[in-house]
């Protein structure tokens, strides 16, 4: 019972003044998109619902809490670049497709920041609460990365003569050998996967994006959200390295 007003008091304090600005301007990138595709909206007003709503709104008051403007703009600009990039080589390797037929759409490429910068908040409290059990976290990470890597090339083997799907299959394996913060790394993955298996579930149930497969949806593509998380930590940590490594040379300088 001690642990808990500890526990709620450190929910509480990651919402203050910077939380209401990023509302605002997340309430505003809202706007923005629904007034560029308002066409889409209009045809398509049976397609929102309230699970829906809900998940937005439940993102929206994530990426609200613990806001840190620096680490957050990079996360999303990341998040924005990759999830850019895995739209376009499913949607090439036919591996998904949208009701719209667009390869991919551009009002999907938003959702990229927003769930990424959601599921790194849960990542933040999975880690809070994971702080005391002993859990061996070095095995925790290979058993879910390998078991991951294994079901996602056998999901994406229909495409593997592909050279997009080829590289894939060689950047999961590259994250995968080069974790060095396995606790960090499982509360991503599971984070992710979890808001990714309700933010899948509503995409494929309501038509949004059907998979070559026609599972509703393949619980392998939720997993996949979670390891989004991991490769955007893992390029976020180049970047830093390189930054500090330039920052270096021309200090030397």
């Amino acid at each position: 019972m001690s642990r808990q007003p500890g526990f709620l008091r450190f929910l509480v304090s990651g919402y203050n003044g910077k939380s209401v600005v990023a509302v605002l301007l997340v309430l505003a990138l809202y706007s923005v998109i629904g007034f560029l595709e308002a066409d889409l909206l209009r045809r398509n007003r049976s397609d929102i619902n309230w699970l829906l709503i809900c998940l937005w709104a439940g993102m929206t008051a994530l990426l609200c809490w613990n806001v840190q403007p620096a680490r957050d703009l990079a996360l999303a600009a990341v998040a924005l670049a990759g999830g850019s990039a895995f739209e376009w080589w499913g949607t090439h390797a036919r591996l998904w497709s949208y009701f719209t037929g667009e390869t991919p759409p551009a009002w999907i490429l938003p959702a990229w920041p927003v769930a990424a910068l959601a599921s790194s908040r849960i990542a933040l409290v999975l880690e809070r609460v994971s702080a005391r059990p002993r859990v061996n976290w070095q095995i925790a990470y290979w058993v879910a990365m390998l078991l991951f890597a294994a079901g996602m090339v056998w999901f994406i083997w229909p495409s593997i003569n592909l050279f997009i799907s080829q590289a894939a299959c060689g950047l999961i394996m590259l994250v995968v050998v080069l974790g060095k913060t396995p606790r960090r790394d499982c509360c991503l993955f599971l984070g992710g996967a979890g808001l990714g298996l309700l933010l899948e579930y509503w995409g494929t149930t309501s038509g949004c994006w059907t998979y070559y497969s026609g599972q509703t949806p393949p619980l392998i593509t939720a997993a996949a959200h979670g390891f989004a998380q991991v490769c955007y930590a893992r390029t976020l940590a180049a970047l830093t390295w390189i930054c500090n490594a330039c920052d270096g040379f021309t200090s030397r300088r």
